[in-house]
């Protein structure tokens, strides 16, 4: 299997990007949050914060669309699996964009009751989060053991990634049930992330050559 570099660097591209884009949004976001009271002059910054999160979205069903081709070459099934667990994670997570943007309506609403609304969408915007989470990384495993087997990477970055994807999946499931362990068990999903994306620029994929039967 041959990929070209810039197929690679696009995927690599991709998977570094969504850390940029969900990390800043996320600033954004809560910098406004911490004083809802300002909400109204600070709105800009607010929806520019949501504007990044839904731009991560559509760099999360990109890191799909983009690995289709490669996965496909090996099973079908978990080609388009992996395609839907990123179009599932990125709706999700639209979903929560949306519980974010509806603290925007709260402007004329009682000072108590625009505190109570303003936690309880936070809340939901942590849940769609959560339950993204979960979706990524009970899909990735497969994901990660067919690129294993697949051998277009070093053996160890994709189990990297099939433990990691793992535990960000168990992390979120602790997080929903008020158990503040997400943070600990995302570091190793998240660094095979950077890794994979820093890769796949620099070094991109390897060229695998069917063997013959003799």
């Amino acid at each position: 299997m041959n990929i070209s570099r810039l197929h690679s660097r696009s995927l690599g591209a991709l998977f570094l990007l969504p850390f940029l884009a969900y990390g800043i949004g996320t600033a954004l976001v809560t910098s406004v949050l911490k004083e809802p009271e300002m909400l109204a002059g600070q709105r800009t910054l607010f929806v520019g914060g949501a504007l990044l999160l839904l731009l991560n979205s559509l760099f999360v069903v990109g890191i799909g669309v983009l690995f289709f081709p490669i996965l496909r070459k090996r099973s079908l099934g978990i080609a388009v699996a992996y395609v839907c667990t990123r179009v599932m994670e990125a709706l999700t997570l639209i979903v929560g964009v949306v519980f974010l943007l509806c603290i925007l309506q709260l402007g004329e609403s009682a000072p108590p009751e625009r505190a109570t609304l303003s936690t309880l969408l936070s809340k939901g915007n942590f849940w769609a989060y959560q339950l993204a989470m979960i979706i990524l990384g009970a899909g990735s495993v497969v994901f990660c053991l067919s690129l294993y087997r697949s051998r277009l990477l070093p053996a160890w970055l994709p189990l990297v990634g099939a433990v990691g994807y793992g535990l960000l999946a168990l992390g979120s499931v602790f997080e929903l049930f008020g158990l503040p362990w997400g943070i600990l068990f995302s570091g190793p999903g998240g660094l095979f992330e950077l890794v994979l994306g820093g890769w796949l620029i620099t070094r991109g994929f390897r060229t695998v050559t069917p063997s013959v039967a003799a």
